[in-house]
C-alpha cells in the first residue's frame, strides 16, 4: 500500500514578462484614475497568458481593486457571439452583490448611450 502523496509545489517567480505585467499596470492605473479600459490579452496556448493574468489579478486584489475577467472559446466553437463580454460581466455581478451591481448599472447608463441599454 502506498502512503500519502508529498507535494512540495510552490508558486514559481514571475519571470520573462515584465513589458506586458507594466502594460496591464499602467492600464489599471489609468482605469483608477477613472479612465475605463477594456484589454485583451491574447496568444497561442501554452504562452503563459493565464499566468500572466493570475500575477496580475493578484496585485489589483491587493490594492482592493475589482477586476472582471472573461474567456474565449477556440475558433468555430460553438459559442455566443458576446461570450467573453457576457462571461466579464457574469463575474462582475458576482464580485460586486446585488447592490453594488445596481449601483454600477445605473451609474454606467448615464455615461453610456442610451442605445446600448
Amino acid at each position: 500500500m502506498l502512503g500519502p502523496v508529498q507535494s512540495s509545489h510552490k508558486n514559481a517567480d514571475f519571470v520573462g514578462r515584465g513589458a506586458e505585467l507594466t502594460a496591464l499596470d499602467e492600464a489599471l492605473s489609468r482605469a483608477a484614475a477613472g479612465e475605463p479600459r477594456a484589454l485583451v490579452v491574447g496568444g497561442e496556448a501554452g504562452v503563459g497568458k493565464t499566468r500572466l493574468l493570475t500575477e496580475f489579478l493578484g496585485r489589483a486584489a491587493a490594492d482592493g481593486i475589482v477586476v472582471a475577467l472573461g474567456g474565449c472559446v477556440e475558433p468555430g466553437a460553438d459559442a455566443l457571439p458576446y461570450h467573453p463580454v457576457s462571461t466579464a460581466l457574469r463575474a462582475l455581478r458576482r464580485q460586486l452583490g446585488a447592490e453594488a451591481w445596481t449601483e454600477a448599472v445605473a451609474a454606467a447608463r448615464s455615461v453610456w448611450s442610451p442605445r446600448c441599454f
